[in-house]
């Protein structure tokens, strides 16, 4: 779900894609922030936080509270202009993040977070890599508990410019999530994809893609998949920025095969100086590590809005909504469990300096599931720092 050329953005927690999922986990700035900035060289950063969490297992009939605390420091490098330039490019970035727990050490924990971006661009040609690799271990709604696992994403990505208006492209990639606990199943992915990009005006792009792929998860067969998507990327003001992708995919698996919508999209508007807000969405499907045989289809969105007060100090809001619908397609089973989770979050930012902040968060999550073991409720409040040095 590499979109294009697009820069790295950051969900729930760090990822290449373009996603804001909902799901329980402290929002950090990206490894590598990408502002539209020209710059290079090194860069260090670091996130402090504590916050109370009433639920940090997500249980749905016992919850148990805890404070969370989270160190979380951060390198990055950058050399040479991805987005405008010619010639080389490189830039990367890691982040391992400490998490202890204030009665619960055994559940003490380090996460880690890398990424890495290279290529070359001339003037018709360009040709790129992009991957991530992450360890986390914290809990998720498909497991209902604390979850170690391991994700990585490769693509490799080129493109030709065919005329002033055509810009014609190739890929492929790999996804894999690995869980410690052997009694969740592995997934693994690859894909190809072709795509074609035509620059209707300096302020908007179409596309048309297609791809390719092969999904395999333990215990089942393979799954196929095909999907064909069109993209828009619209900024019809300096104020407003517009990308959405959205189709279908078809998929072959061992029980049958099924058509399904596929939407990954973000709406960014700054009526005023001070104000800016977002509204983003995303549909897919995705393998249950739970359910022997089980696939999920995420629907969801999520919006945000942040207004500055003064010169140094910033009210957020966000919230989201998602909806997972669970099907059996290997083996025999139940697949009739379906989740709604929902999340808003409150936050009070108070700039410190050029380089620095603190914000107080305050966090109320809920999933209505039809399976009474994976439903839960859970609020968080915490205070976090936030410097680059």
């Amino acid at each position: 779900m590499f979109a294009g050329s697009a820069p790295f953005v950051l969900g729930q927690e760090y990822s290449p894609r373009i996603e804001d999922r909902v799901e329980p986990a402290d929002v950090y700035p990206p490894v590598v922030e990408d502002s539209g900035e020209k710059r290079g060289g090194w860069e260090l950063g670091a996130v402090i936080s504590a916050a109370y969490d009433d639920n940090i297992f997500l249980s749905s009939d016992a919850p148990e509270a805890d404070m969370v605390y989270r160190l979380a420091p951060s390198v990055a490098y950058t050399k040479g202009d991805a987005k405008n330039g010619e010639g080389f490019f490189i830039k990367g970035g890691y982040r391992p993040t400490l998490v202890l727990f204030g009665s619960n050490g055994s559940e003490n924990r380090v996460d880690h977070q890398a990424i890495a971006a290279m290529g070359w661009q001339g003037k018709v040609t360009r040709l790129t890599y992009e991957g991530a690799v992450q360890k986390l271990g914290d809990a998720t709604a498909d497991t209902g508990r604390q979850t170690d696992r391991i994700e990585f994403e490769n693509e490799i990505r080129a493109a030709w410019i065919a005329s002033e208006k055509v810009t014609l492209e190739l890929a492929g990639g790999q996804r894999e999530v690995d869980y410690a606990d052997p009694g969740f199943f592995d997934t693994n992915e690859v894909y190809a994809q072709t795509a074609v990009r035509y620059t209707y005006s300096p302020k908007t792009e179409l596309g048309l893609i297609y791809q390719i792929g092969r999904f395999k998860v333990d215990g089942t067969g393979p799954q196929d998949t095909q999907q064909v998507t069109g993209n828009i990327q619209w900024q019809p003001r300096e104020k407003i920025r517009v990308d959405i992708e959205a189709g279908a995919e078809h998929r072959n698996f061992d029980n049958g095969s099924s058509t399904n919508p596929v939407l990954q999209g973000r709406i960014e508007w700054k009526p005023r100086k001070e104000t800016d807000i977002y509204v983003s969405a995303y549909m897919r499907q995705e393998a249950s590590a739970f359910f022997a045989g089980q696939n999920y289809q995420v629907n969801g969105v999520t919006a945000g809005v942040s207004q500055r007060l003064g010169n140094d100090w910033t009210v957020k809001l966000e919230g989201g909504l998602d909806k997972n619908t669970y099907e059996q397609v290997s083996g025999t089973g139940g697949g009739n469990r379906e989740d709604q989770i929902w999340f808003v979050r409150p936050a009070l930012v108070r700039r410190l300096g050029e380089k620095s902040d603190v914000s107080l968060f305050y966090r109320v999550s809920e999933n209505k599931s039809t399976n009474t073991s994976f439903g839960y409720d859970q609020q968080m409040i915490g205070l976090e720092f936030n410097h680059k040095f």
